[in-house]
């Protein structure tokens, strides 16, 4: 039988999802145990939420091949409606399973995209990471108009690194942040998501960024696009993928994740 050991901690969405998980992973016959301890149990799946609060258990399951499940925030839509899991990683690290999809998903959960926008009065809108990024940032400002830039900080750093701050009520009010942006640079923050599916052209440094497939790689390559009027990616293909990579309360208490990933074992 397989055996899955949930890491959950007292943090209310966590002790949440680890109900819908338990459902989910019982209707399939799969022996479920929680756990608190920053440990991996050997023998069976781990599954985390988010990777701050089960560093030692994701570091050792990737030492070790243990199997590791991640659970984190989604790439579009409401982060309280949608959580993605994928193996032995998060975000770009993850293998979502994506070898046999199809736009179903996407016509179930997605939406109608709005056509790349073209705003050359717009402001650059840089996207902060939670990690040190300095080197990157000091990068950024020795090659951009630094006074047609707005900064939106990550929601845990409040930082500016000397750039005017983004608009938006909220340090996490991506929506605002995006209104005016004429693009929207990243390293491979969630918000090249948030850009892409918004319209913003995006521009990703990171390749690890979910974005990754529908964004300019430099800041330099955007301009070489612009002067030569080149087309900007399709997006259509990565929205089916992505929305392969999340799911919803009600797609986890049924169990509909494990039969798409169950793949791996």
């Amino acid at each position: 039988m397989v055996k899955v050991a949930i890491h959950c901690n007292q943090i209310d969405w966590q002790k949440q999802y680890a109900k819908y998980f338990q459902y989910g992973f019982r209707l399939h016959g799969v022996d479920v145990e929680l756990t608190a301890r920053d440990i991996p149990v050997r023998g069976a799946i781990n599954v985390v939420f988010a990777n701050n609060s089960w560093k030692n258990t994701v570091a050792r399951c990737n030492q070790n091949d243990i199997p590791l499940i991640t659970v984190n925030r989604c790439f579009f839509g409401s982060r309280h409606d949608m959580v993605a899991i994928g193996w032995d990683g998060f975000n770009g690290d993850a293998d979502f399973c994506l070898d046999n999809i199809n736009d179903s998903r996407w016509k179930k959960h997605g939406f109608e995209l709005p056509d790349w926008r073209q705003n050359d009065d717009g402001h650059i809108l840089i996207c902060g990471e939670f990690r040190d990024m300095t080197p990157w940032y000091n990068k950024l400002r020795n090659i951009l108009p630094n006074d047609k830039v707005r900064f939106r900080p990550h929601p845990f750093v409040n930082k500016l690194y000397g750039w005017k701050q983004a608009p938006g009520e909220r340090q996490d009010d991506i929506e605002t942040s995006l209104k005016k942006a004429n693009i929207c640079i990243t390293y491979d923050s969630i918000a090249g998501c948030d850009a892409a599916l918004a319209g913003v052209p995006s521009v990703t440094y990171g390749p690890k960024s979910m974005a990754w497939d529908v964004s300019v790689k430099t800041y330099e390559e955007w301009i070489d696009l612009v002067a030569n009027y080149d087309v900007l990616p399709d997006r259509q293909e990565w929205c089916n993928r992505l929305a392969y990579c999340q799911w919803s309360h009600q797609e986890i208490k049924d169990g509909d994740f494990w039969e798409h990933l169950k793949v791996r074992l």
